[in-house]
């Protein structure tokens, strides 16, 4: 079963504050990643991204295509393809790329699903 749009955006919400939360260490000490614990929170933002492509596809089908469009600054695209590399590429990810995914790209997937949530 399907969830509903308000339903479908507050987990999204969700895992997008749990990505920027278990991120937060790493950010502020990169050297973390060199640690097991570092590891698993990388491990933890990586699935928690893979849930957000996911549910990204589930939103745009939802909005007939329309995300694009409503937040043209956010590159949906990319987030739904991010999905992707994690699911089949695992191995090969980049930790300090994803780090940058992080900083550059979830506060404007956050603002753009906060929106999203607020809209009639």
């Amino acid at each position: 079963m399907n969830p509903s749009l308000p339903d479908l955006l507050l987990q999204l919400a969700h895992a997008l504050e749990r990505i920027a939360r278990k991120a937060q260490p790493l950010l502020e000490n990169p050297a973390l990643l060199d640690q097991e614990a570092g590891q698993d929170l990388l491990d933890v933002i990586c699935m928690q991204f893979l849930a957000v492509g996911e549910a990204i596809k589930r939103l745009d089908r939802l909005m007939d295509g329309g995300l694009a469009s409503q937040f043209p600054e956010v590159d949906w695209r990319g987030a739904m393809g991010f999905r992707d590399v994690i699911a089949h590429q695992y191995f090969d990810l980049d930790a300090e790329q994803i780090l940058v995914i992080c900083e550059q790209s979830l506060p404007l997937l956050r603002r753009a699903v906060q929106q999203l949530q607020e809209s009639p």
